[in-house]
């Protein structure tokens, strides 16, 4: 099931408290001097703060919690079973995505529906099994491995491998997240839909269970589109006195006795990363972790989202400590 409910408590629907269906003149008033912001016909929220105003993680919160009241008015509005898909299932299932929010709501219709693209909603037609829809309220949602597999088609390479590998990773996704490969590719072979099925299929086999990152699976793939020698992942090693028996590093190349660390904010900001220590604290522990790898005999280069939002400086760090491409480079990802 996914992760919460419908959340109403922020939207006024005009249908259920009017006679005429569509509200009273003194909310058509107030929607049109801004004091109620109109998210659907007869559906409206308060004005809100922009997005912009606020703290980097009330922001990201904060605008997951709009774009879930944008598709819930469409459900409200949409007339007959509601399957939301896509992107829109995602932010349902609370599965982290690269870029920005969607900028449209996703629903699934099975084959033969004549429903079609309408203002702000994209209507995927194709063919479903009972177990690849899930209840949300009074609506439905993807699955979480149909929701990857519809991705892995839908979406951009990076987008999909990092929302993939998520679900994957039995250490990040809650219970209700988890798959396995073998049920995404089940939720696949449901699809009756041609297009982009071989890119889709090219994803799921790419899809890891042990990337620790948003950042660690773009990273992944940026490294797989130079065509760069594929690292050894999460390649575990003796930890210093005091930080536990192992430790495990992100990326290795032993025949070049290189590691690579991706270091996202994460790191430092989120409790299951600090684990009761200051940000401070996980700084120097890193630090000493990398003195015991330099120690080993292994050279350790680091990078931060500059160089994964520019993938050339990425490209030309690990150039630098004498990667090469082994096989043909892809085209670089860039819409995510």
């Amino acid at each position: 099931m996914p992760p919460d409910a419908p959340d109403f408590s922020r939207l006024l629907d005009t249908r259920r408290t009017s006679t005429d269906g569509v509200g009273s003149p003194a909310v058509r008033r107030a929607a049109n001097e801004g004091r109620l912001t109109r998210l659907r016909r007869s559906i409206y929220r308060d004005p809100l703060v922009p997005l912009e105003e606020l703290a980097p993680d009330e922001r990201r919160h904060e605008g997951r919690a709009r774009f879930l009241e944008e598709a819930i008015a469409v459900g409200l509005t949409r007339g007959g079973p509601v399957v939301f898909a896509g992107e829109t299932a995602q932010q349902i299932h609370a599965i982290p995505a690269l870029g920005e929010l969607p900028g449209h709501v996703e629903l699934l219709e099975a084959v033969g529906s004549t429903r079609r693209n309408a203002f702000g909603i994209t209507v995927h037609t194709d063919g479903f099994r009972p177990e690849d829809i899930e209840p949300w309220g009074e609506f439905f949602v993807t699955s979480p491995a149909r929701t990857v597999a519809d991705l892995a088609k839908w979406q951009s390479r990076a987008k999909a491998v990092a929302a993939l590998d998520f679900v994957l990773n039995s250490d990040r996704a809650a219970p209700g997240q988890r798959v396995t490969k073998q049920e995404v590719e089940a939720a696949l072979d449901a699809s009756v839909a041609v297009r982009n099925r071989r890119t889709a299929e090219s994803v799921i086999a790419f899809g890891v269970d042990v990337a620790g990152s948003v950042g660690e699976s773009l990273s992944r793939v940026l490294m797989d589109e130079f065509g760069f020698p594929t690292p050894r992942l999460q390649t575990r090693h003796a930890a210093p006195p005091g930080l536990g028996r192992w430790f495990y590093t992100d990326f290795e190349w032993p025949e070049l006795h290189l590691v690579g660390e991706f270091d996202g904010f994460v790191k430092f900001s989120n409790e299951r990363f600090l684990n009761g220590r200051t940000p401070a604290q996980v700084l120097f522990d890193e630090k000493r972790r990398e003195d015991a790898l330099r120690a080993s005999g292994l050279r350790v280069v680091r990078w931060t989202w500059d160089c994964l939002t520019a993938p050339l400086r990425l490209r030309e760090l690990l150039v630098a400590q004498g990667l090469r491409p082994t096989r043909a480079r892809r085209s670089i990802s860039r819409g995510w």
